[in-house]
C-alpha cells in the first residue's frame, strides 16, 4: 500500500493540473478565425497597399463549401481563409509544404492573375536558405502569372516559369503551389458565381 500511495497522488495533482490547464486556456482563448491578425494584414498590405483596415475575412461559410467541390487536392487542403479588400479585391491564404509543412502564404488575385505573393510565415523552412523565399524581389517574379506557376532551376524560358531560389528549390516549389492554389481557387469561386465576394 506504500507503493501505491504516492502513485495515486501524483495521479490526482496531474489530473487536477491539467483541469486547470484546460480552464485558463478556455478563459483566454481568442478565436481569430474571423480577424485579420498583424503577420496576415502585413502580408495584404505588401500585395495591394493600404492599411489593415482595408480587409476583412471572408467568412468561411461563403466559400469552403464551393472549394470542397474541387477536384484539386490542394485547393481543398491548403487554403485556409479567403480576404477580401474594401474595393473587392480578394487574397487567399495558403499553408503549404516547402521543404517541410507549414508554409503560410498570401496570394493576391485579380482578374485570373497574380496581383502579388508575400509571405505570412516561413513556418519551419530551412533558416538562410529556404527563408530566401520571403525576398519581395523575388517573389514579385509571380506578378502577372495566370496560368500555372512553374519553378525552373534555369533562367525561366516562358512567363509563368519563375528561377529558383539557390538552394532552395523546395521552398520555391512549395511559393508555386501555393499561387498555383490561390488561382486555382480563386477560378472557381469566379465559375460558381463569386459567392466569396
Amino acid at each position: 500500500m506504500d507503493k501505491v500511495k504516492p502513485v495515486i497522488v501524483l495521479a490526482v495533482i496531474a489530473a487536477f493540473i491539467s483541469t486547470l490547464v484546460i480552464v485558463v486556456y478556455n478563459l483566454t482563448y481568442v478565436d481569430t478565425s474571423n480577424e485579420v491578425t498583424d503577420k496576415q494584414a502585413d502580408a495584404l498590405v505588401a500585395i495591394y497597399g493600404g492599411s489593415k483596415e482595408d480587409y476583412e475575412v471572408v467568412p468561411a461559410e461563403k466559400w469552403q463549401t464551393l472549394l470542397a467541390a474541387s477536384s484539386d487536392s490542394n485547393v481543398q487542403n491548403n487554403v485556409q481563409k479567403v480576404f477580401r479588400k474594401k474595393d473587392g479585391s480578394l487574397a487567399i491564404e495558403c499553408v503549404v509544404k516547402g521543404y517541410k509543412k507549414g508554409f503560410d502564404i498570401m496570394v493576391g488575385v485579380d482578374d485570373q492573375k497574380v496581383a502579388g505573393v508575400a509571405i505570412v510565415s516561413v513556418g519551419e523552412e530551412t533558416p538562410g536558405l529556404g527563408t530566401k523565399t520571403n525576398n519581395p524581389d523575388w517573389l514579385g517574379n509571380f506578378k502577372g502569372i495566370s496560368g500555372s506557376a512553374e519553378i525552373v532551376k534555369a533562367a525561366p524560358s516562358s512567363d509563368n516559369q519563375v528561377q529558383a531560389v539557390t538552394s532552395a528549390t523546395y521552398s520555391s516549389r512549395g511559393v508555386a503551389t501555393a499561387v498555383n492554389t490561390a488561382l486555382n481557387a480563386f477560378n472557381l469561386l469566379s465559375s460558381l458565381g463569386g459567392e466569396a465576394q
